[in-house]
């Protein structure tokens, strides 16, 4: 099987990543963060800069729970911008989103030239596009692109170990079923940075993924062979081995307890703090974050095994087609198997169903000639106008809202004011996507399927940043600490009572950009301080008022925008002071007790002109 000659298509490649890099790039600092998987990130981030701590940086007092290769990328890239914002905290998961995309391709493009008996440079080509245009139009891998979390960096150093195991020498795996030493070194590598990136799964996950293919491919034996053999690559996991032990002087058994207990025994046998969900919970949410991609890939795989074993192949190179699937089934059962289970726990396994998906859809094309692919094009020109159409639509509701009366509800004017850059933003993002699609349509061997992927991907860009905007908005999480600075008297310090797991208050701590001091909600205040402003939630403020030690005066309440102006579901927190009483069993006065338990507001209220005021400083 010669395939040489057939070449990555890398002017296709990186033309249409940096189009969707700049795209993205263009939406990512819009949306003020609205919940605290972003925040606490964000947070150690700006400890990093802040205090110039590196090996293990503290939120406020408390261990991060993550390893810090997301962090030391994110500080990198703020030192940089020179500020810690909404944009330099997602940029690392944005580029290792791109890098994810570009391994998809080169994966899938790998698999279409060895799997095939009869060299097809189409083919090849189509599935290294196909590949990385699916996964970039996937909800749920869009949607983690554009927030601050590790999972996505996670990723991308697992990608680039299946990668490394991928483009093996063929002719060495071929005659001996082995794998070439700079593939196994640079498995390794990324091993390593893996477990920077998200602790002992990072190494975890790509071994047993390996050997599951492995066996599915080359037999048990080649690779248990292959499992043992010494490696270069060993030599760099010296860097997550260090970068434990430093953490471990530094973090001390607080370290042990919260990076590796928790967060690696606790999540997999289970615990009190521990989402658990049933063994099944992981089918669904491929289904509907990969949704319509999971149910196309199932149903391509069940015609191919039924209708697809009669074509001719080489050996057991027929196997290379449905790798993807075997290694998806892998990583399914691995994640099944752990007690603690989240949507976002899916999103290194995503890229599996875009190959999938590619690499039969491709053989479809090729299989059913010329005719069927002719008809396909047609069909797929006219369906440009409909999402064409769509994001017109879109733009003009946009335009719509802003001139629309809303009869002075108070949300009216937060919401415009919010809306106005996402529209202008919009706007020129159009007009470069029309340039862009006048350029392909002008040329005279422009890319099939091109010009309906980018109006698709303008048109989920501009849907999933119009809400993540609006939600960030209604949340108001600037505004509430900026609410909170406002009480504070100059020297005046914050202390914050909460429970430990407990991380609704972190989108204040990184928008305070100030240490707070944390307080146990178990034990509450020990000895009330007329220097520091305490915030707690009302529900423990009312239920737990043995835990404060003096006299209580509610000096504001900060409240989410939209509970504040249209009530809802949601916390209320009291920002109060704490004076000591005069003698030993002095009860607070019942107007001061009454003012806590019922909320009373002294301060300013969360209003439109305090986010107006806010917006102007920020701007």
């Amino acid at each position: 099987m010669q395939t040489a000659r057939i070449a990555v298509p890398w002017r296709y490649l990186i033309t249409a990543l940096a189009f969707y890099s700049l795209l993205q790039i263009l939406f990512l600092g819009l949306a003020p963060i609205s919940g605290s998987t972003e925040a606490r990130e964000a947070q150690v981030i700006d400890t990093i800069l802040r205090e110039g701590e590196w090996v293990l940086p503290l939120r406020n007092g408390i261990v991060p729970s993550k390893p810090p290769l997301f962090h030391w990328i994110g500080a990198g890239i703020s030192a940089g911008l020179g500020e810690v914002s909404e944009l330099s905290v997602r940029l690392p998961s944005h580029l290792a989103a791109v890098g994810i995309l570009l391994l998809s391709g080169l994966v899938a493009f790998r698999l279409a030239t060895v799997s095939q008996t009869v060299e097809s440079e189409l083919h090849a080509e189509r599935t290294a596009l196909l590949a990385p245009a699916i996964l970039s139009l996937t909800y749920g891998f869009h949607q983690l692109a554009s927030q601050a979390m590790v999972d996505m960096t996670f990723s991308l150093c697992l990608w680039g170990a299946l990668t490394a195991l991928v483009w093996s020498d063929r002719a060495e795996w071929r005659e001996h079923h082995r794998l070439s030493w700079h593939s196994r070194t640079f498995f390794w590598f990324f091993c390593a940075g893996a477990m920077v990136a998200r602790g002992p799964v990072g190494i975890v996950l790509p071994l047993f993924i390996a050997t599951v293919v492995g066996c599915y491919l080359g037999g048990l034996k080649a690779t248990l062979r292959e499992a043992v053999r010494p490696s270069l690559g060993w030599l760099a996991l010296l860097l997550p081995c260090a970068w434990y032990y430093g953490a471990y002087l530094k973090g001390g058994e607080a370290f042990l307890a919260r990076q590796l207990l928790f967060e690696n025994v606790e999540r997999f046998v289970g615990g009190a703090k521990v989402n658990s969900e049933r063994w099944w919970f992981y089918i669904p949410s491929l289904l509907r974050t990969n949704a319509p991609w999971g149910a196309l890939m199932i149903l391509g795989v069940a015609r191919y095994l039924t209708h697809g074993r009669g074509l001719s192949y080489l050996g057991g190179f027929q196997r290379w087609v449905l790798a993807p699937t075997v290694a998806l089934l892998a990583g399914v059962i691995l994640f099944s198997i752990s007690s603690g289970k989240r949507h976002s726990y899916m999103l290194p396994l995503q890229p599996l169903v875009a190959i999938q998906c590619a690499l039969l859809f491709s053989m479809f094309l090729e299989r059913r000639g010329l005719a069927v692919r002719q008809r396909l094009w047609k069909a797929v020109q006219r369906f440009e106008g409909v999402v064409a159409c769509a994001i017109i639509a879109l733009l003009i509701a946009a335009g719509v809202a802003h001139q629309y009366d809303w009869g002075r509800h108070p949300l009216e004017e937060i919401v415009k004011f919010a809306c106005a850059p996402l529209t202008f933003r919009a706007g020129l993002a159009v007009l470069a996507s029309l340039s862009v699609m006048s350029f392909l349509s002008r040329r005279p061997y422009h890319l099939p399927y091109a010009r309906l992927w980018f109006l698709l991907v303008l048109l989920m860009t501009l849907s999933v940043a119009a809400g993540n905007v609006l939600k960030g908005t209604l949340k108001g999480w600037p505004v509430m600490s900026e609410q909170l600075l406002l009480t504070t008297q100059p020297g005046q310090k914050i202390a914050v009572i909460k429970d430990t797991f407990d991380e609704y208050f972190d989108p204040i701590f990184f928008y305070a950009r100030r240490p707070i001091t944390i307080l146990s909600a178990s034990e509450g205040i020990e000895r009330c301080d007329n220097t520091t402003i305490y915030v707690a939630k009302r529900s423990w403020l009312q239920q737990n008022p043995e835990l404060v030690p003096g006299d209580v005066r509610v000096v504001t309440t900060l409240r989410e925008l939209r509970r504040a102006f249209e009530g809802g579901k949601g916390e209320d927190l009291d920002v109060f002071t704490c004076t000591r009483r005069a003698h030993e069993g002095h009860v607070a006065s019942p107007e001061l007790r009454e003012a806590a338990m019922e909320g009373e507001m002294v301060g300013p209220p969360a209003s439109s002109d305090t986010y107006q005021e806010y917006a102007q400083s920020r701007t």
